[in-house]
């Protein structure tokens, strides 16, 4: 048997080659229950983060229950009485407004969400405004828009990070970018330089007067994205309200440069020409923006349309700023648009009745919902704006950025088409059957879950 001090040294030399070998660190006797108590921490520590997660996510799946019941109670948008095909509405005045907000023709909706994606990528590859400018022309022509086209692009790009908010910088002549019906205009090597950023259609109507509409352009360039990040709440003296700063840019050199083409408001008391404000994405927040400073200089405007438009100012100037636009804004959103709930610190919720695109838990199928501003007042409605509420994670990670596209919202707004239609039919079969019992109006439904949504405290 050999002696203990060899044993012992053979051990220390097998313990010292491994330790070479695996880089394993030799723990002194006085350090060992130090790291026996690290270990004790690191698994506190790991139940601790497992029990957080699992109550987070029981937290979720109720939240969830609750948010999909008071979602049904909700009206859908096919039998608000407000949307209608091609003019065939019974519910509208001659003026063209409802009980629950002014009437939209789906037809005219879908061409204007449409018109609105326009920019940035009819011509795949474009990177000028000469390379759209025909594109553009051309679809308005082929629906039976009759009208002028005017494609601008400012010579200090409208979508930029500049921090040159003013709206005071050297752009080119009208006159240089004006294309006509019959000819693309003359145009300088600047202009081939940048691309567009906001088109303005106009047509003369049969009574005399102009109908001018408004396109602004969603996030295209890659400088578009640090505009958008650029999201200090900054005072606009002009509506005495705090807004995004990259927006508030925006539309200060946007109406800088489309003002002198629009019909001023002395002419007629600005009832000979309209103005109506659309725009997707980035455009969205702008269109509201500009609507509001146009409206309060006088301009006729009748009419906002946003599309997945992110928020703009912040929460306690809501109430101001809803004054300041016409009765007719709508903002049509989808709850997988992770956009439509950007930026939520400080800012409150986008402004206008709402085309909510939501999906019914049961069957995953895709239902529109419509939430007149009216509704979205009351302190038992301001879940439908909570970013806390909606904001699905696992589904909006699935879907990142699909569902902002315009395509995706055309698709909603032709799936709301063939539910208006089959409830228009539903009820002119039911009038013809039963001619002594007539069928109520599809408003009678939208005041029953009206009433619903409003004494339900809970």
């Amino acid at each position: 048997m050999r002696p203990l001090y060899v044993r012992r040294s053979k051990e220390g030399l097998c313990r010292t080659v491994r330790r070479f070998a695996t880089g394993e660190k030799e723990v002194p006797v006085n350090q060992q229950g130090t790291a026996n108590e690290r270990h004790q921490r690191i698994w506190y520590a790991s139940a601790a983060a497992a029990a957080a997660a699992t109550a987070l996510g029981t937290y979720s799946l109720y939240l969830r229950e609750v948010r999909q019941a008071q979602i049904e109670k909700l009206p859908l948008a096919s039998e608000s009485g407000v949307f209608f095909m091609n003019g065939t509405s019974n519910l509208a005045n001659q003026n063209g407004i409802g009980k629950y907000g002014p009437n939209r023709d789906l037809t005219v909706l879908q061409s204007t969400v449409a018109r609105a994606g326009l920019m940035g990528t009819s011509v795949k590859g474009a990177k000028s405004v000469k390379e759209e400018l025909d594109t553009i022309r051309r679809w308005h022509h082929e629906r039976g828009f009759r009208g002028g086209l005017v494609l601008r692009a400012l010579t200090q790009p409208l979508f930029s990070s500049s921090g040159d908010d003013d709206g005071h910088q050297e752009d080119l002549d009208p006159s240089e970018i004006t294309g006509g019906p019959n000819e693309l205009g003359r145009m300088t090597k600047d202009f081939f330089d940048q691309r567009e950023c906001y088109y303005l259609y106009y047509e003369i109507l049969g009574n005399g007067r102009i109908q001018q509409h408004i396109f602004c352009r969603g996030t295209t360039l890659f400088a578009d994205i640090f505009t958008c990040l650029n999201s200090w709440l900054v005072y606009d003296d002009e509506l005495d309200c705090q807004f995004h700063q990259g927006f508030l840019g925006h539309a200060n050199r946007l109406i800088a440069d489309v003002e002198p083409l629009l019909v001023p408001p002395s002419d007629n008391g600005g009832e000979r020409g309209t103005v109506e404000i659309s725009g997707h994405s980035l455009g969205g927040a702008v269109a509201y923006i500009v609507a509001m400073k146009l409206k309060k200089r006088g301009y006729n405007v009748v009419r906002v349309t946003s599309v997945g438009s992110p928020r703009y100012c912040d929460l306690e100037s809501t109430e101001k700023l809803f004054k300041l636009l016409p009765r007719d804004c709508l903002r049509i959103e989808e709850e997988l648009d992770i956009f439509t709930y950007l930026s939520p610190y400080r800012y409150g919720p986008q402004l206008g009745n709402k085309l909510w695109f939501v999906r019914d838990s049961s069957s995953g199928e895709k239902r529109a919902r419509y939430i007149p501003y009216s509704l979205q007042v009351h302190e038992n409605m301001k879940w439908i704006d909570s970013v806390i509420v909606n904001f699905l994670i696992p589904e909006l990670a699935l879907n990142w950025g699909r569902s902002h596209r315009v395509p995706v919202y055309l698709s909603d707004i032709n799936q709301l088409r063939n539910h208006v239609e089959e409830k228009m039919t539903s009820h002119k079969n039911h009038i013809t059957t039963n001619e002594d019992h007539p069928a109520p109006v599809p408003e009678a439904d939208y005041v029953a879950k009206e009433n619903v949504i409003l004494v339900d405290d809970e």
